[in-house]
């Protein structure tokens, strides 16, 4: 009997788990009742809902209620508020994990990058500030690989944006108005309609060009073709059809015709004066999940995700006049069951299938369809340890089949505290784009192979009592196959990618939280985080464009009575010049709340109180400070439930 090359790695590929499964003792397989609080249980780090103190992984929890206490409106500034370092320009943000930005993003556990070029200067990210934060239940950050469990993509980590159902019925309208012109609008109408319960937002921001504060001159400037002008909104439909089993369908929209100047260039212009952009977005989904009541993740979902956009006055077509555009879709299916072998054993496996397409309407007309399979086992074992072992199994029409894998144990030393130790491998298959592009600015390379690389991280989370905790993680990671892409600009020739790049990236992270009075709450964290590349170089050298290499967070909350107050302090240090105007930042923001009656609260933000001149993002063409973040500014707003 002959079998093919796939099917042989394929096997390989689940022979440990299989082997694994086979170990599982011969005992009852019966489901133990248990109650389980949602606020206890994170779901994105094993994809089935698993006691914080039994995880082992670093993982952040935002909860909803924390979002409308910040009063935030992008989702950068709510992880920012965190402690998660995000890269920031004049027309969205990405989230950087362990030191790095080939960051997986999820909504409700599905897949939202795009295998095309979506944001300017950086083909690894997707604008995150282009969803909305006003039906968010909560935001898990997991640090480090996640690709044993959801495939490419995911190398610095995983965030999972979990959206909330609907609740009693009543509606909210919330306006907000600031510097540059800032106004949003928001309306929330949510209830039950029998078994049905929905929930549905609308949101509208506009925003004129801001200003920021020059690092050379110290003079205040404004940011030409940086206005704003986006239209976002949700509606989610759950239907309980009795015994652990639900339906619920998924639609989210996206209008943004906010300006693209993209970067400033060296006399302090906008690249693209005139630039625009027409963005618009629609992703659908409709699943059905079985044995929710026992605690268990069992669900089939189908869903489709489009983006299509026009760039105006800025990027053009291969003919060197028409504004460039782009059509994409994703169609996928993905089934996941979660067994409960023993009392002591879970097994975790599903299958996903997913078809991309991107067609730019002018050199480039193609898809991409990725088949996948995954197990993970779970044991408990004897003095609160567990292990977990998983591998996945993914074959890509384009660039082949490729296998990770991952190996954590954990143990629970009491209800607060845990130690850990994880290895992971991740993988980042080239995007479409990468792969065949052909613009007057950058040519594919269908020779490409993916970035792949494994991290191993050492944790713990603890209590030190009188109301302190404490998680701290360390990580090591190396990849191999980094893609780059070989500029000739300014000249006329287009630049190509190539795999030329080696990485490692090694660091910690440490947060601190303290009540110090039923009115005051403090945090502090400190993050470090080392990059070395091989890019351009025979050997190993500092990256100058680690945004963040020393990260420092501070903040109070206070809370009593009718008031809500938070004030955030955020600081770098150590970067090179080479990319950034500054070594180091230092920024302040405050966040303060007053509940006028049951129904009707007011808030003020104000950020950048320092009025810093910094920047998230090392130049990519220009000189330093391409990128500027945003001067002081103050918004003000008031909600009001009906």
């Amino acid at each position: 009997m002959i079998i093919n090359h796939k099917r042989k790695k394929m096997l390989c590929a689940l022979m440990s788990s299989a082997l694994l499964f086979g170990m599982t003792g011969l005992g009852s397989a019966e489901e133990t009742e248990q109650e389980y609080t949602f606020d206890e249980y994170v779901v994105t780090a094993n994809r089935i809902p698993v006691k914080l103190t039994e995880v082992a992984a670093h993982v952040t929890v935002i909860t909803g209620e924390e979002i409308e206490k910040g009063g935030f409106t992008r989702i950068s500034d709510v992880l920012r508020s965190k402690n998660v370092n995000t890269g920031s320009t004049s027309f969205g943000s990405f989230p950087v994990l362990n030191g790095d930005d080939r960051v997986l993003i999820l909504v409700d556990g599905r897949k939202m990058n795009w295998p095309h070029l979506m944001f300017s200067g950086n083909d690894h990210v997707i604008n995150i500030d282009g969803l909305s934060v006003e039906n968010i239940e909560r935001i898990e950050v997991l640090r480090g690989p996640g690709s044993s469990l959801y495939g490419s993509d995911a190398v610095g980590g995983v965030i999972n944006i979990i959206t909330r159902r609907g609740d009693e019925s009543r509606t909210a309208a919330a306006a907000e108005f600031g510097n540059w012109g800032f106004k949003r609008y928001s309306l929330t109408t949510e209830g039950t309609a029998g078994d049905i319960r929905y929930l549905l937002t609308a949101e509208q921001k506009k925003r004129d060009d801001f200003e920021y504060k020059d690092a050379v001159t110290g003079k205040t400037r404004t940011h030409a073709a940086s206005d704003i002008d986006q239209d976002l909104v949700t509606l989610r439909l759950d239907k309980e059809l009795g015994n652990g089993r639900d339906l619920s369908f998924q639609w989210e929209h996206t209008n943004d015709q906010s300006a693209f100047g993209a970067a400033l260039i060296a006399d302090g212009s906008a690249a693209n004066p005139a630039g625009r952009q027409d963005l618009t977005s629609n992703n659908v989904a409709l699943t059905y999940r079985w044995n929710q009541d026992s605690g268990a993740a069992n669900f089939f979902r189908v869903y489709r995700n489009t983006s299509d956009g026009t760039l105006y006055q800025s990027l053009v077509k291969s003919d060197g006049v028409s504004p460039y555009t782009y059509d994409l879709y994703a169609n996928g299916a993905e089934w996941q069951q979660n067994w409960k072998l023993s009392e002591n054993h879970t097994l975790v496996g599903g299958a996903n299938w997913l078809k991309e397409h991107l067609d730019d309407k002018d050199t480039i007309n193609r898809g991409v369809t990725t088949k996948s399979v995954f197990l993970e086992n779970q044991w408990k074992l004897p003095d609160n340890w567990t292990l977990s072992v998983g591998t996945r199994y993914d074959d890509q029409s384009i660039v082949g089949d490729n296998t990770t894998s991952r190996l954590s144990i954990n143990r629970e030393i009491d209800a607060t505290t845990n130690i850990y130790a994880s290895w992971g491998q991740f993988v980042r298959n080239p995007t479409v784009a990468q792969l065949f592009s052909n613009t007057i600015y950058w040519v594919g390379n269908p020779s490409l192979k993916p970035e792949e690389g494994n991290t191993i991280t050492v944790g713990m989370n603890t209590e030190l009592g009188d109301g302190t905790k404490l998680q701290a993680s360390v990580y090591s990671s190396r990849l191999k196959n980094a893609i780059q892409w070989k500029s000739f600009w300014p000249a006329e020739d287009p630049g190509y990618y190539e795999n030329v790049d080696r990485e490692k990236r090694k660091g910690l992270d440490i947060s601190l939280t303290k009540t110090l009075s039923p009115q005051w709450d403090v945090t502090a964290g400190y993050s470090y985080a080392q990059i070395k590349t091989t890019a351009n170089s025979t050997g190993y050298y500092d990256d100058p464009k680690n945004s963040q290499p020393n990260g420092y967070h501070l903040g109070f909350d206070y809370h009593q009575d009718k008031w809500k107050a938070g004030l955030t302090l955020r600081a770098a240090t150590n970067r090179s010049l080479e990319k950034f105007t500054s070594e180091s930042y230092l920024t302040m923001d405050l966040a303060v709340h007053y509940q006028i009656n049951p129904t009707t609260r007011i808030y003020a933000n104000a950020y950048n109180l320092t009025d810093e001149a910094y920047e998230l993002i090392g130049n990519v063409w220009y000189e330093p400070g391409s990128y500027p973040m945003a001067g002081r500014s103050f918004f003000v707003g008031i909600e009001h439930r009906m």
